[in-house]
């Protein structure tokens, strides 16, 4: 059987598992785990070979972001802990006080989102952000997806950042520079702000609608003091404040300016944090930041064995991956008439094929849409940029993608119920976008 039938019966399971995962009580990282592995034994791979491609997209993956997540997560679990994020609230509330209002917070995510994309990682990004806003988000009773579908929209709108690992590794696939690619991507970027209105205007009615006001609800004031005086009790440490607020600046910059390897900023940072605020329970700390990336750690696990089996290709090029049979395969059975746009058709579905597939998928695409946009006189760089700044729409959706898992977990949400209320949303954010950039001439076609 070929490797691309093969692969659409495994996606057709794991899609399966993925819509019925409630009903059937199984963990997605249970699926994960043993469905590749099955599919690596009937593409005719041992498990010598099957374990040679699970740990070598392991290694790659871990030393790409693994490591960063790992020290990242107990860095800012120690921070919130420390109670800084509190402070900083507390102090913006009493300087604006009644005039902050559900909007303010929106546009504040934003803000913070783009500034934190700095560091062209999404999962720092979220690990900057969320312990900032999430308070104020419970302050005001503002459901907590909104959020991340808010902060989300900033960071795609941003991804055509040069430094950033996706503009890199996309300008390889177009054959052009980092720099050539940011720059025909930023105008995608502009097409955003349209969309990050009209999230506004949704979100504000919807919460007015649950709560009859965008100011500060009744009552809210005495629940957030409450739940601040009990968090006070064991590991905050309000006195150390500009401390730790200096260590956070350094961090920032670090990361943002002077492009220091994330996982060694973020252990420094939990070290000395640690080392300040907790001398006399140094090891209790860490234990509890520590337990926060356990959950991350198994689906980033699960993730890589799913990557590894559909790459997987002997090195001698006997065999063909998943992917490549399945791009072969693609372009057998497109309609002619529609080879012109099957860039755009992508383009347009990217939200829900990313909900179920990882979006290293169109990574695997790209040299397919380029070859087929070049005869009709398309150049690599019109069909890349779009890809840019709106696959990053897609990729805080899906259950396939760590960084989820990374965000979920800070804005205290469950991953199955937040993907799939914020999956229509981002689907509807991605078509005004492309609509946008075609009202004005950015989209090319």
């Amino acid at each position: 059987m070929s490797p691309a039938i093969l692969a659409l019966i495994m996606l057709a399971i794991i899609v399966f598992f993925i819509l019925f995962e409630k009903q059937l009580k199984i963990p997605m990282n249970f699926v994960l785990f043993t469905i590749p592995v099955i599919f690596s034994f009937l593409m005719g791979y041992d498990l010598t070979q099957t374990s040679n491609f699970i740990l070598t997209q392991l290694s790659t993956v871990m030393n790409q972001t693994g490591y960063m997540l790992l020290f990242g997560l107990i860095y800012f679990v120690m921070l919130t802990e420390t109670g800084m994020f509190d402070v900083m609230v507390n102090a913006v509330m009493k300087i604006i006080g009644n005039r902050l209002n559900v909007v303010g917070i929106m546009v504040l995510t934003t803000v913070l989102g783009a500034i934190a994309y700095l560091t062209a990682n999404m999962s720092t990004t979220y690990l900057i952000v969320f312990p900032i806003v999430i308070p104020l988000y419970k302050k005001f009773k503002i459901d907590r997806d909104f959020a991340f579908i808010i902060c989300q929209t900033a960071v795609a709108a941003m991804c055509w950042l040069p430094w950033g690992i996706g503009v890199i590794m996309s300008a390889m696939m177009a054959g052009t520079d980092a720099e050539t690619l940011a720059a025909a991507s930023i105008p995608w970027g502009l097409c955003f702000i349209p969309a990050i209105i009209l999230q506004y205007v949704y979100f504000a009615w919807r919460h007015k609608k649950e709560h009859g006001t965008l100011g500060l609800p009744e009552g809210a004031e005495a629940e957030a003091d409450n739940a601040e005086g009990a968090k006070e009790k064991e590991f905050a440490r309000p006195d150390l404040f500009w401390v730790n607020f200096l260590v956070f600046i350094l961090v920032i910059v670090a990361l943002a300016v002077f492009k220091v390897p994330s996982y060694l900023v973020f252990v420094a940072a939990s070290m000395v944090t640690a080392l300040i605020n907790y001398p006399k329970n140094f090891g209790q700390i860490w234990n509890k930041a520590g337990m926060t990336f356990f959950n991350v750690l198994i689906m980033l696990f699960a993730i890589c064995f799913y990557l590894a089996i559909f790459n997987a290709a002997p090195e001698d090029g006997s065999k063909m991956s998943m992917v490549a049979s399945l791009a072969q395969l693609l372009e057998s059975i497109f309609p002619a008439f529609l080879l012109n746009y099957m860039h755009i058709i992508f383009l347009l579905l990217a939200v829900p094929i990313i909900y179920f597939v990882p979006y290293q998928l169109y990574n695997a695409l790209y040299p397919l849409f380029i070859s087929v946009g070049a005869a009709f006189g398309l150049s690599p760089i019109m069909i890349i940029a779009p890809f840019v700044c709106n696959l990053a729409l897609a990729t805080s959706v899906t259950p396939m993608n760590s960084a989820t898992f990374v965000g979920c977990s800070l804005i205290e949400e469950e991953v199955g119920p937040y993907t799939r209320h914020a999956a229509p949303i981002m689907f509807v954010t991605n078509i005004v976008v492309i609509l946008t950039a075609a009202l004005f001439g950015v989209f090319h076609f």
